[in-house]
């Protein structure tokens, strides 16, 4: 009898865990259609980690109709905050930040290869500016 009686608090206690489990809300990390595989990130050249601190170049990007190029250097630090109305995740090579009207998504990167590069809102899927590395000046 005592055994019948554990059993069912032990069948009741696993199928309240099992409910609350069902229903507790989960948090969404990135929507599905934005995943993609994770690029490894280059070492900065031996000029830029042996000398002197690299000069941070602030550029900014506000979202408009047309797709809007950002131009650097290679070699530079670049800070870029891209701003705009609407709610979104911006990405940027292989990083991916949130955006909304009142926070801007800022990306902080080492330009350190020549190349043009994408500058896209995940969900809407539109392209809103490309940043262009250009070589060093020799």
């Amino acid at each position: 009898m005592l055994g019948r009686r554990f059993l069912l608090l032990v069948a009741v206690l696993m199928g309240l865990t099992a409910l609350a489990a069902s229903v507790a809300p989960r948090e969404p990390l990135i929507r599905e259609g934005g995943r993609r595989a994770a690029t490894p990130t280059p070492t900065p050249p031996e000029s830029a980690a042996a000398g002197a601190p690299l000069r941070i170049v602030a550029k900014k990007l506000r979202i408009g109709v047309d797709p809007v190029p950002v131009v650097v250097r290679e070699g530079q630090q670049i800070e870029l905050t891209v701003s705009g109305t609407e709610l979104d995740n911006v990405m940027l090579l292989d990083q991916i930040k949130p955006i909304e009207e009142e926070s801007p998504a800022i990306f902080d990167l080492l330009a350190d290869t020549p190349g043009r590069y994408p500058i896209t809102l995940i969900d809407s899927g539109r392209k809103i500016g490309t940043l262009v590395v250009q070589p060093r000046a020799s």
